[in-house]
């Protein structure tokens, strides 16, 4: 097994701190890199290929609601418009003007419309969405309230696939489209179904990885966003523990990616040579809104930041799916 070891060397973005980076996406189409910011309710793109200088073509689109949130964020046909998990819904957002505006709200009644939000999700293989909802940050603790969703990229109806989740996290489909892998955050598992595209429905549920196994001395070692390969292999986040490990589906241990912040959160593939890791973190201070979160602090804990690590080796990113509806 190798193990890595990250510094504020590689602080990819340094003028740039977040509360709570999440969702970060590659998209090979123009060699920009995105993510959101989900207590701030914003989705961030940049050029890669503005190495000297990524603030030149910071791009942010912002939900200007103070209840909203922006849980991840889905790849277009068009590179400048991208879709949004929210608070209530779907957002379609345009880099052009900054701005998103809703698509589909979750059929939720007003209690559930109050205490729930959208958290991780994905694009699957057929260009429909699935979206995990969880429970909201005001609403104090995580419940088993939670559910993903499938949102069909035809007619917009939404599906409910999974129920009573705690915080629905990273997910991916295999390959060859017949297996889900999804990640229920305090069940601190990865959990694997079958699925059959035809009928949209899932089965055989089994746990795939439980992350107390590689993390026994620590408390709460949270799996978090995924990314998978075409090989098969998973690079996730485990959020508490200062950590993205690379593991292969039969639980088996490869590398471990020891990063300068507790709060990891996601994770994935990409780079023109297919060789770099794209990493997202919180701020320890991400749930005091008084907080200050200044880029200009590179001591101590550096949550809040991004990080970039390149390889010596092609990592064999998926291919990224996009959305297949209309825009």
């Amino acid at each position: 097994m190798s193990t890595y070891q990250l510094d504020k060397s590689n602080i990819l973005f340094p003028s740039y701190r977040g509360r709570l980076t999440e969702g970060i996406t590659y998209n090979p189409s123009n060699n920009t890199l995105l993510w959101v910011d989900i207590i701030q309710a914003q989705v961030h793109r940049i050029r890669l290929d503005d190495e000297e200088d990524y603030g030149k073509h910071h791009e942010v689109i912002s939900l200007d609601d103070p209840k909203e949130s922006a849980g991840a964020l889905f790849l277009t046909k068009d590179s400048d418009i991208v879709l949004i998990s929210t608070k209530y819904g779907v957002c379609k957002g345009a880099f052009s003007t900054g701005k998103a505006e809703y698509i589909l709200k979750y059929d939720h009644n007003a209690e559930e419309q109050k205490r729930l939000r959208s958290n991780d999700g994905i694009v699957d293989p057929w260009g429909h969405l699935w979206i995990g909802v969880m429970t909201d940050f005001p609403e104090g603790g995580v419940q088993p309230e939670g559910r993903l969703y499938r949102v069909d990229c035809g007619d917009l109806s939404v599906k409910t696939m999974v129920t009573d989740t705690y915080i629905s996290n990273g997910l991916a489909f295999d390959q060859d489209g017949k297996h889900l892998y999804w990640t229920d955050s305090l069940t601190f598992t990865l959990w694997k179904f079958d699925y059959d595209h035809e009928s949209a429905t899932l089965s055989n549920r089994q746990a795939c990885l439980d992350y107390r196994t590689l993390f026994p001395d620590v408390e709460s070692p949270e799996p978090d966003g995924l990314a998978m390969t075409r090989g098969g292999d998973i690079y996730q986040a485990v959020f508490s523990t200062s950590q993205v490990v690379q593991v292969s589906t039969d639980g088996k241990m490869h590398a471990r990616f020891k990063v300068p912040a507790a709060r990891v959160s996601c994770v994935c593939v990409g780079g023109k040579d297919d060789n770099e890791l794209f990493i997202t973190t919180g701020h320890l201070k991400l749930d005091d809104p008084s907080a200050d979160i200044d880029a200009n602090d590179k001591s101590g804990d550096l949550g809040g930041f991004l990080f970039r690590l390149k390889l010596n080796e092609k990592l064999g990113g998926a291919p990224k799916n996009v959305w297949g509806g209309s825009i």
